[in-house]
Formats: structure tokens, C-alpha cells, sequence
């Protein structure tokens, strides 16, 4: 029997590593031209810039700005047609939210936007792990089945698996891979889950969206990781 949750639970020994939320929106060229004005509303909290580095043949215009805290663990990306907020030090969802909202309301006042073509939510979660026999031991941490045909294994020496679900109002985007960690060279497991929102999308209704995409995503980590693995999250187990 699968152990219950809570959407507002906050799990201690979380791997979240960055979450992301982000708007898409028809192109408003306003944005490049007058960029420094909702830099103004929001440096207090985020004055660090980081300008695009500009690759031969790329368009400067469609390249976002990144305005970053002084610890670096936060940030806003901002460029003509998208707008993102996201956490490395993740706050939890409520609180999250709401800072989100407060400076997607910001934003619209700055440029009179008037409608979203998209809402994204991203979790992008890196597990460590050990090997077992030379083996990524994958049923340790999610449930999903992977159905394969007769005398293949699924002992996996290494594994990236990429698949795109069907959810009501938008679809989401799972990537289930190991790695290699660059800051340690530890091996680890990423689950990254991405959904994109693309009905029954409102500026004036952004909270209620955003909770929606918030909710979709959660669910799909907590119906993909194991009893055991959340045990864990917890902090109830070794």
C-alpha cells in the first residue's frame, strides 16, 4: 500500500536540486527596450546581472537576461517573449508561489501584457547513489515500470529514459537518467519533471495556475518514487 502524502509536505532530506516556474508569452518588444525599468522594481532582491553570452548567427533579443540574488541559490530570467522565476535553496511551494505571482503582477504592470501562450513547472531532482554489482539500482528509488521484451535485462549498467504524458490541461515531460555530479564526481540519479500548462491560462487568475501546475508535478514524483525512498525523504530511515 503506497504511503500517503500531503501537497504542503516540505521532506528534509529533499533532492531537489532547482525548481523552475515560468510564463511564455506573445512577444512584447517593450521587454528589450525597456528592460532597466523592471530591473528598478526588483534589484533590491536580485541585483546581480548576468548578460547572455551571444553565440555566432544567435538573436540578441530572444536571449533572456538573468537577474540573480546575492547568494546565487535564486533568481528571474527575463527576455521578450518569457519570464521565469526559479530556487536552488527551494522555499517550499507556498512561499514560492507567492513570490512568483507578486513578480508576474509586477511585470504586467511594466509591459501591459495581455495574455499567456504557456505556464511551465520544473522539479529537477539528483538522487546519489552506489552501485549494486555495477548496477544503478533503480527500484531503490522510483517504481516505474519499464515493460522490455523477452532476453532484455533490466539490470541497468546505465540508463536515460525521456517520455511525454498527456495531463489534463497540458502535458508533462520526464527525464529519468543517471550521471556523473560535477561538483563531486558522485554518481546520481536525475529525475527531472517538467510540466507545461497550455489551457485555461489567465494573467488575472496566475495564482490558481500556478497551484495547478505545482500540484501535477508533485503528484507525478510522489506516484513515481518507492515507499521506502520517501521514508527517507523524511528522514525516517537510514
Amino acid at each position: 500500500m503506497a504511503t500517503k502524502y500531503k501537497i504542503s509536505e516540505v521532506y528534509p532530506n529533499s533532492p531537489l536540486v532547482e525548481v523552475v516556474c515560468e510564463i511564455r508569452f506573445p512577444g512584447e518588444m517593450a521587454i528589450e527596450c525597456k528592460r532597466d525599468e523592471f530591473y528598478e522594481k526588483i534589484r533590491d532582491k536580485f541585483h546581480m546581472i548576468l548578460i547572455p553570452h551571444i553565440k555566432s548567427g544567435a538573436i540578441n533579443s530572444l536571449k533572456p537576461y538573468r537577474f540573480e540574488n546575492s547568494s546565487r541559490n535564486a533568481g528571474i530570467m527575463l527576455g521578450i517573449d518569457r519570464f521565469s522565476f526559479y530556487e536552488k535553496d527551494y522555499s517550499g511551494h507556498k512561499l514560492f508561489i507567492k513570490e512568483f505571482v507578486r513578480l508576474v503582477k509586477m511585470l504586467g504592470e511594466t509591459y501591459s501584457l495581455k495574455k499567456l501562450k504557456r505556464l511551465g513547472w520544473r522539479y529537477i531532482n539528483v538522487i546519489p547513489f552506489s552501485r549494486e554489482d555495477g548496477i544503478v539500482p533503480l527500484k531503490r528509488f522510483t517504481s516505474a515500470g519499464i515493460s522490455l521484451p523477452s532476453g532484455v535485462s533490466d539490470q541497468f549498467e546505465n540508463l536515460s529514459i525521456v517520455f511525454i504524458s498527456k495531463v489534463p490541461e497540458g502535458s508533462i515531460t520526464t527525464r529519468i537518467e543517471s550521471m556523473i555530479r560535477t561538483d563531486d564526481q558522485q554518481e546520481a540519479l536525475l529525475m527531472d519533471f517538467d510540466f507545461a500548462m497550455t489551457e485555461k491560462l489567465s494573467l488575472s487568475k496566475i495564482g490558481s495556475c500556478v497551484s495547478k501546475a505545482h500540484k501535477q508535478t508533485r503528484e507525478l514524483f510522489e506516484n513515481l518514487i518507492t515507499d521506502d525512498y520517501r521514508e527517507y525523504l523524511r528522514g525516517e530511515m537510514i
